[in-house]
């Protein structure tokens, strides 16, 4: 009988192991549990649908903005926010951290009609608590 050394076969679990122990492995972990909220909101004429979104500071979130009818805009000045949302259903993705708690106007920032001045939306940032769920 030959005596029996360990060969590759008997390294490999333990070439998993380290694998598995890598800080790259634990990076991708912590990133799929960070996902940001997603939030879909309708642009149609004269509003946004929901009209008051409530996050909290700190969260990521990724809105998902689509027009229910004509071309609009989505604006957040305070956050610098500027998109067209264009005519159908294309889908235009707006991600952000969200800042510092207090009221932030949202409006649209193409013209859309008669009553486009009253287009408006109101994103809440909250301090700690979850957010509050939407009426």
């Amino acid at each position: 009988m030959r005596p029996t050394t360990p060969g590759f076969a008997h390294r490999v679990p333990l070439l998993v192991v380290l694998l598995l122990l890598t800080p790259s492995a634990q990076t991708f972990t912590a990133q799929e549990t960070t996902a940001p909220r997603r939030i879909e909101i309708v642009a149609r004429r004269f509003a946004f649908e929901p009209a008051r979104i409530t996050v909290v500071t700190g969260e990521a979130i990724e809105l998902e903005v689509h027009s229910g009818d004509g071309v609009h805009g989505f604006e957040i000045k305070k956050l610098k926010i500027k998109e067209q949302i264009p005519r159908g259903e294309m889908v235009v993705r707006i991600p952000f951290t969200a800042p510092a708690p207090g009221t932030y106007p949202i409006a649209c920032s193409e013209y859309c009609g008669a009553n486009h001045d009253d287009m408006k939306g109101m994103l809440v940032v909250q301090a700690t608590s979850a957010p509050a769920s939407e009426p």
